[in-house]
């Protein structure tokens, strides 16, 4: 089940997330990669070439292809998406040809429905030719549309190497919930691997001086997760996944010809270990072909994250 998902359906009250954006944007692949099956569809409904809602418990996706204007006379447009709870707009981040069509649809979607959050996501980031934050903020104009109508957001996302998704969930989870962020969630830190794609080796990292049959278990089980998640994500420069082995959370992390997968807790927070795994990357990259000593990186520069 995928993490945004399981958030979804874990809370027992009805909710609708809103996906809009132009034909091509990303939305089918998002939708997908949610719900990971077609056997999590319990309702498809098209009763329109433009619209599409998929169901799973209280648990509903609302999806609409949008054209050169807002259909704002459309009653289905104001019963199922205004009345979602949260709003996606679509981008697809390598066509800067649609930027300017993108912009006038956000502007008009904004003063035409007044919603108080936005949340716009850049699709497609595995790709060389993707645009940059900084290029989307330009080119949308987001900055003074956030400053003068509504609160935007905006992310960047890949459907294929999963890079954004947890953000998304944190966003969804924020807004949805009202749950605000704490400074620093500490995560448990219970063991690490890592591997190097040129030389194959993989480094793998203890954090607990007692570790129990449960977890050395998991970790035999992660070297072949690990294995496969490389060969699965050879052709990309960078891509994250997250598993569950036992009572772990697993996030797995690609930049380049590296992975780092860390063993936290089951309640610890996924961002924040996404960004641990980021970091241990960047510092591990120039010694791929020379022993590490994983153990005191981790705990010098985390050491309120080994609790063990």
């Amino acid at each position: 089940m995928s993490a945004i998902k399981n958030l979804m359906t874990k809370f027992d009250v009805k909710i609708s997330i809103a996906i809009v954006g132009l034909v091509n944007s990303g939305k089918t692949e998002f939708v997908k990669r949610i719900l990971q099956s077609d056997e999590s569809i319990g309702a498809s409904v098209s009763n329109t070439t433009e619209f599409e809602l998929q169901t799973l418990d209280n648990f509903s996706l609302l999806t609409w292809d949008l054209g050169e204007h807002i259909p704002q006379k459309k009653a289905l447009w104001k019963r199922s998406i205004l009345g979602a709870n949260a709003l996606l707009f679509f981008i697809d981040s390598t066509n800067r040809d649609s930027f300017q069509q993108n912009k006038k649809l956000i502007k008009d979607l904004v003063e035409l429905n007044f919603p108080i959050r936005i949340l716009v996501l850049g699709s497609k980031s595995d790709l060389p030719n993707s645009a940059s934050v900084g290029e989307l903020m330009t080119g949308l104009d987001l900055m003074e549309l956030d400053k003068t109508k509504c609160d935007v957001d905006l992310y960047k996302f890949s459907s294929k190497t999963g890079e954004g998704l947890y953000a998304i969930e944190e966003w969804l989870n924020r807004i949805l919930f009202k749950r605000r962020e704490r400074v620093i969630n500490y995560n448990k830190i219970a063991a690490c691997i890592t591997l190097c794609e040129e030389s194959g080796e993989i480094n793998e990292a203890v954090l607990t001086d007692t570790p129990n049959l449960t977890l050395l278990a998991t970790l035999r089980e992660l070297r072949r997760k690990v294995t496969i998640f490389s060969r699965t994500m050879r052709v990309h420069g960078s891509g994250e996944e997250v598993i569950e082995i036992a009572n772990f959370k697993i996030p797995i992390v690609k930049e380049h010809r590296h992975i780092v997968a860390i063993v936290v807790g089951p309640h610890d927070s996924v961002p924040r270990a996404m960004e641990i795994s980021r970091n241990i990357l960047k510092i591990i990259a120039p010694y791929c072909d020379k022993s590490i000593n994983l153990v005191k990186i981790i705990r010098d520069l985390y050491p309120l994250d080994v609790t063990y």
